[in-house]
This record gives structure tokens, sequence and C-alpha cells, in this order.
């Protein structure tokens, strides 16, 4: 797999990897498991269910105070 980067972005992690004397595949690694990105995939909040029981049909006066 290649993922396209800047060169500045290369040198950059280039010169991480060389400082702490690892290769540049285990400092990316190491980045992902740091941040939590084992799982790429985030799910959307869910919407609050509320059981209100049997309430049968509305009317707007009925969810809205701005009705007569």
């Amino acid at each position: 797999m290649s993922i396209e980067v800047s060169h500045e972005t290369e040198v950059r992690i280039t010169d991480a990897a060389r400082r702490q004397g690892i290769s540049v595949e285990a400092l990316l690694e190491r980045l992902m498991s740091e941040r939590g990105a084992t799982s790429p995939v985030r799910t959307a909040p869910q919407l609050p269910v509320w059981h209100l029981g049997p309430v049968g049909s509305l009317r707007r006066c009925d969810i809205y105070d701005d009705v007569r």
C-alpha cells in the first residue's frame, strides 16, 4: 500500500523515526495505536428512544404551546 504525502511530511516522519531508532512503519504503527485508530469505522450516535406507551394521534396543540 502506498500513501501520497508531501515532501515536508515525509522528511518529518523519517526524521522522527530516525531519532527514535525505529523504522517509519514502526513509528506509524505506534502513532496509530496511541490514537486508538485500530477501529477506523465509526458509527453515528444513536437517537434516544422514548417509550411513552400508547399515545395515539397527536394534534399540533398537543405538542406545541403556540396553538390555541
